[in-house]
């Protein structure tokens, strides 16, 4: 009896021990677990979403998502989730029509434009009425106003919209991307909320048509899935925002896992520490070297284009720019459709060009500075101080020009003394920036009236040719040739942007400024 009763007790101890082996083993093993090693845990350094179909997303504090109201890049980057134009430029510039249907040219100065059968998130139809609407808006816009300075007029009619320009554009549907909304939406009307525990300020945000929508959700607005949207089927169907009270906090806001994306202009110069994934983003941002063509040795057309073959351009950009822009061959970027089944390379070829410099009798003197007569080659280049990408990229310029006995004397100003060099024609050379129009318009460097026309012979070869080209009388590879035997400035190439990621989000590499989210049905976690 002893013996069964001690098997009985042994028996009921294994059971017990079983059973509470089973149950530590369903417990997790959480982040302080003295069993891991000091200093490790088991999760990724990014920690995932609590929802997959959930993104977050950073929102200006303070700001509104009005479009036209918008006073930060942030909020207008969002911008571009709720509303759509007219047309967007795809990844080769070439306008794709998102609301409208087609535009045909009836005139030099007259286009008409015909609408989708498209409904704004309220379900209302958008209607001509509220495309002119919109243009009046845009016209009022910083935001905008450049893009529709040139249209004098549009008139509404059934499902049409009639466009008059004041100068004749072959390429203005490209500019026809500003946010179309509801008649008489788009005022002021200020109104407090309260998201993610911050107080910010929301205007009357009109009803776009955008792929995703403004909602509600408990305290909080978020963007939610337009299920009504055509050819749109998104993994991430809900994006919250999180607001950020400026742009320096906005790196540290991603590391911290409170959003997953951020986009960094890099006007400034600088490339931001980053420990998330970084991808380049394609912008209209236009560098180039601007020449003095008032000065008596600049005044000579061969003698800009032989300084323009004495430089490295790609060389210079990839390293000035760290790698954050692509140099072009021509005035526009090398990806612009309008040259796609052209070669127009300029390779750089040291030999051609001292060849070029000596055809024009430039001698080397004593010194190692090129001269004809009493025309010494010394030049001043004028450029930001407070930014390093274009200091270097002087720096670079001064060193290859030297190569062919070319001396460059790099003058350094801050902002003002900067922009007032350029405006009272104080400058040889120097290094300028112009962030163009969807449409990639040049007038503001060759047409008269154009901001950044000092030096330039707005009644040139170059500038006669470029109005030609906006009339559609000849083809871009036309323009390009004729601008390089006038060479009014030099293209050095097209600064790029940066995109971040935490790595736990999934996204293609292709990004363009004019839509940061244009392959966000594709994201995921």
């Amino acid at each position: 009896m002893k013996t069964n009763k001690r098997i009985r007790i042994i028996a009921l101890l294994a059971t017990c021990l079983m059973l509470l082996a089973m149950l530590f083993a369903c417990v997790p093993v959480g982040d302080d677990d003295p069993t891991l090693p000091p200093g490790q845990a088991d999760y990724d350094d990014t920690p995932p979403p609590a929802d997959i179909h959930s993104l977050t997303l950073p929102f200006a504090r303070g700001d509104v998502l009005n479009p036209y109201r918008a006073a930060t890049q942030l909020n207008l980057e969002l911008a571009t989730l709720l509303y759509e134009g007219l047309f967007l430029t795809d990844e080769t510039h070439n306008p794709q029509p998102v609301l409208a249907r087609s535009i045909e040219q009836t005139s030099p100065t007259q286009f008409t434009v015909r609408l989708r059968n498209r409904s704004f998130h309220n379900g209302r139809r958008v209607t001509a009425q509220d495309v002119v609407y919109s243009w009046q808006q845009a016209r009022q816009s910083e935001n905008f106003s450049a893009r529709v300075e040139s249209i004098s007029n549009m008139q509404a009619r059934d499902g049409e919209v009639d466009i008059t320009l004041n100068r004749a554009n072959v390429f203005i549907a490209a500019n026809l991307d500003f946010p179309i909304v509801p008649q008489d939406s788009a005022g002021y009307g200020p109104l407090s909320q309260a998201v993610n525990g911050y107080h910010f300020t929301l205007a009357r945000t009109p009803v776009g048509t955008g792929r995703y929508q403004l909602a509600r959700q408990d305290d909080a607005f978020v963007l939610v899935h337009n299920e009504d949207h055509p050819d749109f089927d998104p993994t991430l169907t809900t994006i919250a925002l999180h607001s950020v009270n400026n742009s320096a906090a906005l790196l540290h806001g991603l590391e911290m896992g409170n959003y997953h994306f951020a986009f960094y202009d890099l006007s400034s110069g600088e490339l931001p520490g980053v420990g998330a994934a970084t991808f380049r983003v394609a912008t209209t941002n236009f560098v180039f070297l601007g020449f003095n063509g008032s000065r008596s040795l600049l005044q000579d057309a061969s003698l800009r284009a032989a300084l323009a073959a004495c430089l490295d351009i790609s060389a210079v950009l990839t390293s000035a720019f760290s790698g954050y822009a692509n140099a072009t061959d021509t005035p526009f970027p090398a990806s612009f459709h309008g040259l796609e089944d052209h070669d127009l390379a300029r390779p750089f070829n040291a030999t051609n060009a001292r060849r070029a410099l000596e055809e024009l009798g430039f001698t080397e003197l004593r010194g190692g500075t090129r001269a004809r007569g009493n025309g010494t080659l010394s030049f001043d280049l004028v450029v930001r101080r407070e930014n390093p990408a274009k200091m270097a990229a002087a720096a670079l310029i001064r060193t290859q020009l030297a190569a062919f006995q070319v001396e460059v004397n790099i003058r350094a100003l801050d902002h003002d003394d900067y922009n007032s060099a350029i405006a009272g024609g104080n400058f040889d050379l120097y290094l300028g920036e112009l962030r163009l129009t969807p449409d990639l318009n040049l007038s503001p460097l060759l047409l008269s009236g154009g901001v950044a026309t000092r030096g330039v012979d707005v009644w040139g070869r170059a500038a006669s040719a470029y109005g030609q080209l906006l009339q559609g009388l000849i083809a871009p590879e036309d323009f390009v040739e004729v601008f390089w035997e006038d060479v009014p400035f030099l293209p050095l190439g097209y600064r790029a942007g940066m995109a971040v990621a935490t790595r736990a989000l999934r996204t293609p590499a292709d990004f363009r400024r004019n839509d940061l989210f244009a392959n966000i049905a594709d994201w995921h976690f």
